[in-house]
């Protein structure tokens, strides 16, 4: 599933690639995918796009007239800028028709993203509970403190939950820890202060680093122009047989996604 570095890198190239630009149309494929709020006029476009922005793992395209797309692309979805469109691709569930006969494809071949048109006023009805962003100042030691006082679950599982923070996966999570020094499996309200300030320091070292590398391609994951991110190149325990130190990574499961730790360089 893409995470805060991937959805980031799909929506700045989205922005480049159809900023003061107008939606014409947007049309729907496959049943569940195209969402739109109850009561909206029957004609909501031409649009001009207005804003972009991020929360956690969701776009939220805000287009003139108070209206707004929340995008979000959920295992396997990715957006694709096209300048001649034609046909419907093989997995395309929707396609954001743009002026001068272009457009912006919505592929996704588990099907479980979307696309939402709604009332700028609704955005936050169709958000989950979202914690602080982990690059704000927000997001620091006295915080996470405060939110783990009380979490008996292992730190990873603490990190994966999006109202504790948004935006992290499980790649990340998990090279964070590893740089924290910190095994995924200890108890979250357990961790030192000593600790906590190693996890929120890595968090937004990953993260920025990830973003420089325009994300982690090690499935699906796509950007705008149907590019591979860097950032695979760049783990030291993700997917890793050693780490670099040499030491033998473990895999162990949890909430029944692979955790990958050195059991020598986490405690």
């Amino acid at each position: 599933m893409p995470e805060l570095p991937e959805v980031q890198t799909v929506l700045d190239g989205l922005e480049a690639a159809v900023k003061d630009r107008i939606i014409a149309d947007l049309e729907g494929y496959y049943p569940g995918t195209v969402r739109l709020s109850p009561g909206l006029p029957q004609s909501c476009f031409p649009r001009r796009f207005a804003s972009f922005e991020r929360r956690g793992k969701y776009m939220i395209i805000r287009l003139e007239g108070d209206l707004a797309l929340i995008v979000h692309l959920r295992m396997t979805g990715k957006l694709v800028w096209d300048p001649s469109p034609g046909e419907i691709l093989p997995h395309e569930r929707a396609r954001i028709i743009l002026d001068a006969d272009q457009a912006v494809h919505f592929i996704d071949i588990r099907t479980f993203g979307k696309i939402i048109l709604c009332r700028t006023e609704e955005i936050a009805e169709y958000l989950p509970d979202l914690g602080p962003e982990p690059l704000s100042n927000e997001f620091d030691k006295a915080y996470l403190a405060t939110a783990l006082a009380k979490r008996k679950a292992p730190i990873k599982n603490a990190l994966l939950d999006q109202s504790l923070v948004a935006g992290l996966g499980n790649i990340y999570v998990l090279e964070l820890l590893y740089r924290a020094g910190i095994d995924p499996r200890r108890e979250a309200c357990g961790l030192s202060s000593l600790q906590l300030g190693r996890i929120v320091k890595h968090t937004k070292e990953v993260l920025a680093e990830a973003l420089a590398a325009n994300g982690t391609s090690v499935s699906d994951f796509r950007s705008i122009d149907d590019k591979t991110g860097e950032f695979q190149n760049f783990l030291r325990v993700y997917q890793k047989n050693e780490c670099p130190r040499g030491h033998k990574i473990e895999v162990v499961k949890q909430a029944g996604r692979s955790s990958f730790f050195c059991p020598v360089c986490q405690k």
